[in-house]
């Protein structure tokens, strides 16, 4: 993976204010911020049936005539 020179530069000012290396706060910011579970963040799928009849693209053409589009 090649990070950008301004995000490393970050890494490196946090680490050095830390004491520890732009490594280490490069891997606690991805422990913090990326789903460890293939399916973690995306509980809300199947939370809910749709109503019989339901069509994806009748509510997208309803959506869009109504100006949400």
């Amino acid at each position: 993976m090649v990070v950008p020179d301004e995000i490393a530069e970050r890494l490196a000012r946090q680490g050095a204010d830390r004491g520890t290396s732009a490594e280490d706060v490069a891997a606690e910011v991805l422990r913090l911020h990326v789903p460890h579970g293939s399916d973690e963040g995306l509980g809300f799928i199947g939370l809910a049936q749709a109503k019989r009849g339901f069509s994806a693209r009748r509510a997208e053409e309803q959506l869009e005539a109504e100006g949400f589009a």
